[in-house]
């Protein structure tokens, strides 16, 4: 779970994310709120999450614009119990992000490819 809250080490384990800069961040430096630029699949992010990080889960939160009409939403959760010998990794995802109308109609299978591209870099990661 400590992988997940910390967010400059994204581009390290994950093919997704290419590079991460934390504009701002908690006043006591815990990764329990996050301003971000990220490069993600080549476009440029910029937004603030809410980390939550427990023994067994871990959950990335969009947080929207203050005083904008702001729609976009971005929620990872991800938890891991165990699997016989070893761990079972599971990440839910809900999104629901601006995109051009071109995207549309492949829009389904970017997601699934997204999720399931970023949860194996993160099984091969630990």
């Amino acid at each position: 779970m400590e992988l997940l809250g910390d967010i400059e080490s994204y581009p390290d384990w994950s093919s997704l994310v290419a590079a991460i800069d934390v504009l701002d961040r908690d006043a006591d430096g815990r990764p329990s709120r996050v301003k971000m630029r990220a490069q993600v699949m080549g476009l440029s992010v910029t937004m603030t999450c809410a980390i939550e990080l427990g023994d067994d889960h871990a959950a990335l939160r969009r947080i929207p614009h203050e005083g904008a009409s702001d729609e976009e939403r971005f929620d990872a959760a991800w938890s891991v119990s165990p699997s016989g010998a070893g761990s079972s990794v599971t990440l839910r995802v809900d999104a629901g992000l601006d995109a051009p109308a071109a995207i549309g109609p492949f829009g389904g299978r970017i997601a699934k490819k997204l999720v399931d591209d970023l949860l194996a870099d993160f099984v091969r990661a630990v």
